[in-house]
């Protein structure tokens, strides 16, 4: 039984033990049921915390909440208030309630819509001297006209012109007419060069799949036309090959099923490749390095 001094005495022991192991008591008294966490706000932005275990710890304030903490917010406020779309790196980007945008798509493959073209509104009007004969094989072209007699520098670049339609039956005249007028231009078409890029870059630059493969197979058979036409292409290419150079690498890829383009020669990629080995080989001894200069990713097929 210990008496009323030695209680008194063991009060300092008591005391100090207390405080080296646990908190010291607060002023104010807590409520009944409140969280052992007690956080205190400073004026400079900063809280501190005491745990349970008596370390103090302090937490700082951003006036920028992590995306975590704005994600929440405006889940959050999304029941109360409408979301808005905003674009990136604006001012409005960094309000609340406000959702980043992703950028727009650049529609590099896109097809882009071609105006009439000048083939058609002649043909419309009857200045184009072709018609369209039905047999038992099916649709021909027929000539009003001896195609030797025919103005080169007129006709031949119209029906060049006409190689972005798509719909029958001026697709059917263009491609066509212009065979007709390769195989039995000779030296008519060497000096028609020049006024033939701006159609083929037109076409090139509708960025459809038909008619680009269209666009290369003439382009093949022009080349091949005639002594030199490949020579005086090298000036342009910087007019032809940029959409080449974007749709080289296009190819389809049907894992094991059987590809029916390659036999129709549609296959884009294959059908690119096949175009500029052919101005490598009738383009001179400058063709290589200026087509290398347009498609990188192109290799020769007569150093290799």
């Amino acid at each position: 039984m210990s008496t009323e001094g030695d209680t008194v005495a063991q009060r300092p022991t008591r005391r100090r033990w207390r405080s080296e192991s646990q908190p010291a008591p607060f002023s104010r008294p807590r409520p009944k049921g409140a969280s052992l966490l007690a956080g205190r706000s400073s004026p400079k932005g900063k809280t501190s915390e005491r745990s349970s275990e008596g370390v103090v710890t302090r937490r700082y304030h951003s006036a920028h909440p992590s995306p975590q903490a704005r994600q929440g917010s405006v889940v959050s406020s999304s029941s109360t208030s409408s979301l808005r779309k905003v674009e990136a790196f604006t001012p409005a980007s960094r309000m609340r309630g406000a959702v980043v945008g992703g950028p727009p798509r650049v529609g590099v493959f896109r097809p882009r819509p071609s105006p009439p073209t000048t083939f058609r509104r002649m043909y419309e009007r009857g200045d184009v001297p072709v018609s369209l004969y039905h047999d038992h094989h099916g649709h021909t072209l027929r000539w009003k006209v001896e195609v030797e007699k025919l103005d080169y520098h007129h006709f031949l670049p119209l029906f060049f012109d006409g190689l972005r339609e798509t719909t029958h039956p001026y697709d059917f005249f263009s491609r066509a007419g212009i065979r007709d007028l390769l195989a039995r231009g000779g030296d008519k078409i060497l000096p028609v060069i020049p006024q033939l890029i701006l159609p083929i870059k037109s076409a090139l630059n509708t960025r459809d799949g038909r008619v680009i493969c269209t666009v290369l197979k003439v382009l093949q058979e022009l080349v091949m036309s005639a002594p030199l036409v490949g020579e005086s292409l090298v000036p342009y290419y910087r007019q032809i090959l940029p959409t080449l150079n974007l749709f080289k690498h296009k190819n389809v890829n049907s894992g094991d099923e059987i590809d029916y383009s390659q036999q129709r020669r549609e296959n884009l990629g294959d059908l690119i490749q096949e175009t500029l080995e052919i101005l490598e080989r009738h383009g001179g001894r400058d063709a290589y390095i200026n087509i290398k200069y347009m498609v990188p990713t192109y290799q020769s097929c007569l150093m290799n």
